[in-house]
């Protein structure tokens, strides 16, 4: 299920909201909050995908046992580390098993002989979704235990909500226990949260549908080729709208988690803070998923640097956390070149560029940035390092070995239609801090005129949110990207 498929707008979101902020604010049952946010995510991530329960189910269960372990060896002297990292490894396994038979096919994966488990054939076996961040979490909870920085949880219920909160399950953004943990103990969404909640689900919706979903059809043209058999033009055309295209598509499923979860009564972390106007690659990865850079800094990159090597130690530590960045993605060489591509940039910042960049000219800087972003999503949406390579080559005017491709096997190029060019000028526009501007503006007033500018807002939100359902409703769904990983 998706935050913007049908089913979970007009029958999922209702009926739970309605069943939970009735107990919130007609009977004030505290225990039963909870249960019923755990009762709704096991049935989101469940739907047509019953599989999944077994593979998420044993790693919320294990990582609560771990924890009670952990903690108690740790109070009583023993080697709580050994449990730690047979969690972890076992975690990364299966992450790692799902990753291979995703990035690799099923049949290869089946030529490795793997046991057969009842109810769990290889064949057919469902990808269940979420599950790295699910990991992620769980890892840094163990981790934390370990660490001393938080008690361990013992009510299952309330870990096993953190762990498949439903809003965040499929693309995040990744939350640490303790401030999640927090905000549990005290559920109680007012008016104001719910009304702004719904603000920033249906900004978020109207991003997906009137932008990301919109640049999809052109973008998918150009990039599903078997070889990149298109004109430069084209090529350029088809990056540009990829870069906003997963940026509108990711944080606008950032948006609605995180406006979910204030009508909920829990407050999300930011995952964007406009990346596109990065003036670096390190300050892009301080505006672009945000909660995963965190996590890898911390989880990673921080007890690397405690053994860094004497020589290039930081750069050697900057570039293992990208490759595993890009394996986190998918087991396939590109995501690996695309996250090597970042880290080289970092490593190369980090040891004294960084400095010489900020002495440069802004818009110096800028078009560097962009330049060494863009590269990356070359490799990111590539389906092969061969035909990403031939893109690069088109990219800088080579048109030779070309051939005419029927019109079916290339829909919609080579027309481009009004509503993408609409939707590009508006995705490029709006990868501006346009909102902050906005906001600016608003705060100058009070009283009538604040009301009246507040009011603009909310009914052309309405308005593009019923053209973003009708567009949707009107044509296939596209799926969040990012739920592929």
């Amino acid at each position: 299920m998706d935050l913007s498929s049908p089913l979970f707008l007009f029958l999922f979101l209702p009926v739970f909201l309605s069943i939970y902020l009735i107990n919130n604010y007609l009977f004030q049952i505290q225990e039963l909050k909870l249960p019923i946010i755990l009762a709704a995510s096991v049935l989101f991530l469940t739907w047509g995908e019953q599989t999944a329960l077994w593979w998420l189910g044993g790693i919320v269960i294990s990582g609560y046992a771990a924890g009670l372990v952990i903690a108690k060896t740790r109070e009583t002297g023993g080697r709580f580390s050994l449990w730690l990292w047979a969690v972890i490894v076992v975690d990364l396994a299966i992450l790692s098993f799902f990753k291979f038979s995703t990035a690799f096919g099923e049949s290869d994966f089946i030529q490795l002989h793997p046991p057969q488990i009842p109810s769990l054939p290889a064949s057919g076996l469902a990808v269940p979704i979420g599950l790295s961040y699910i990991t992620f979490q769980v890892i840094s909870y163990l981790v934390d235990v370990w660490r001393g920085k938080i008690s361990v949880e013992k009510n299952f219920i309330a870990l096993s909500t953190y762990l498949l909160f439903f809003p965040k399950l499929i693309s995040g953004p990744i939350t640490h226990y303790k401030s999640f943990a927090r905000q549990m103990e005290q559920l109680n969404p007012s008016s104001d949260d719910i009304a702004a909640g719904f603000r920033r689900f249906l900004k978020g919706f109207v991003k997906r549908a009137l932008i990301a979903s919109q640049l999809s059809p052109m973008v998918n043209a150009v990039f599903n080729l078997p070889t990149a058999n298109v004109e430069p033009k084209f090529a350029w055309l088809a990056l540009i709208a990829f870069a906003v295209q997963i940026f509108f598509d990711f944080s606008g499923y950032t948006d609605m988690a995180v406006g979910l979860g204030m009508m909920i009564g829990i407050r999300l972390p930011e995952n964007f803070d406009f990346p596109y106007i990065a003036q670096s690659v390190n300050d892009f990865w301080r505006r672009w998923h945000m909660t995963l850079s965190t996590w890898f800094r911390e989880y990673v990159f921080f007890p690397l640097e405690r053994r860094r090597f004497k020589w290039a130690g930081q750069q050697i530590n900057i570039l293992i956390v990208f490759v595993l960045t890009g394996l986190w993605h998918g087991f396939k060489p590109t995501f690996m070149v695309w996250g090597l591509l970042h880290g080289f940039a970092l490593a190369v910042e980090s040891a004294g560029f960084g400095h010489s960049l900020k002495q440069a000219w802004r818009p110096i800087r800028h078009i560097y940035t962009l330049f060494t972003i863009s590269a990356g999503w070359v490799f990111f949406r590539s389906n092969s390092l061969l035909f990403a390579f031939e893109f690069f080559g088109r990219l800088a005017g080579n048109k030779s070995n070309l051939t005419p491709i029927p019109f079916s096997a290339s829909t919609p190029l080579p027309f481009i239609e009004p509503s993408f060019i609409l939707a590009l000028t508006a995705g490029i526009f709006f990868s501006l801090p346009i909102s902050s501007v906005w906001n600016k503006f608003c705060a100058k007033f009070d009283g009538h005129r604040i009301f009246l500018l507040l009011f603009f807002e909310d009914v052309s939100l309405v308005l593009l949110f019923i053209l973003g359902l009708a567009l949707l409703l009107g044509s296939s769904f596209q799926p969040n990207l990012y739920a592929n990983f």
